[in-house]
């Protein structure tokens, strides 16, 4: 049997998620998984508070090196959300891989026997894969933003309009239906033979719910007002 630990939506050197505090887990975690998934939004390029997008690109391939070198008996997969779907960041990555004998990257999904993995941005609106695939090329160049909407957001967050937003634009039933349509459309629904889905994006927590055959697992967001946990699972041994 192997144990893989699933995260998502760290948004690393945003200081409106709590990342950091989180840190300890993660480490504690990839010392007894065999598995490890950043399953999207790993680093938020767009609110990065470090000067540049260049500079985050450099601090996030650090950890993520130092992270698989401390760790070597745990694979780390890394799976792309719209935050980090960024050409430069995609670039460091393909270069890491090819040094790093236990680490991978995804730009859409990774199956793992029974199981799916996938960022969820999706559940924004019905997508297929080429429309998920033209949603993000826009994220691909995306710049570091401002000091006037950093401000702006803050005082939304301050405000936990993020909290309110997040659960009105993905209602439980429309995320699920969304997730679902969109994993039978790259054939890894339950026909063929997927029972689990990890997913993020949304931010809101999902706890084991049944759709179309199928349950789906969300560990939220370590967000002010939002729940969050590093989710973990059992698959056997021909994972």
């Amino acid at each position: 049997m192997k144990t893989v630990c699933v995260v998502s939506d760290l948004h690393m050197f945003c200081k409106r998620s709590h990342w950091e505090e989180h840190l300890e887990d993660i480490e504690s975690a990839a010392a007894e998984a065999d598995l490890f998934v950043f399953n999207g939004d790993t680093v938020d390029f767009k609110w990065t508070t470090l000067p540049s997008v260049e500079e985050t690109i450099t601090a996030a391939i650090r950890y993520l090196r130092e992270l698989a070198g401390r760790y070597p008996e745990c694979r780390f997969h890394v799976n792309l959300g719209n935050h980090d779907h960024v050409q430069g960041f995609i670039d460091a990555l393909s270069v890491l891989a090819e040094e790093t004998e236990n680490l991978t990257w995804h730009p859409y999904y990774l199956r793992i026997e029974n199981t799916l993995f996938i960022h969820g941005d999706v559940a924004t609106r019905k997508m297929n894969q080429a429309q998920l695939e033209a949603f993000r090329s826009a994220w691909m160049h995306h710049k570091k933003q401002g000091p006037m909407k950093n401000r702006l957001y803050d005082a939304a967050f301050r405000a936990r309009a993020h909290v309110a937003i997040s659960r009105l634009a993905h209602p439980p039933r429309r995320t699920l239906e969304r997730v679902h349509a969109y994993i039978h459309d790259i054939g890894h629904g339950e026909p063929e033979g997927v029972e689990n889905v990890y997913f993020g994006h949304t931010h809101v927590a999902v706890n084991g719910a049944r759709y179309g055959g199928v349950t789906f697992h969300n560990g939220g967001a370590p967000m002010r007002g939002m729940d969050f946990s590093l989710l973990t699972l059992t698959l056997g041994e021909s994972g």
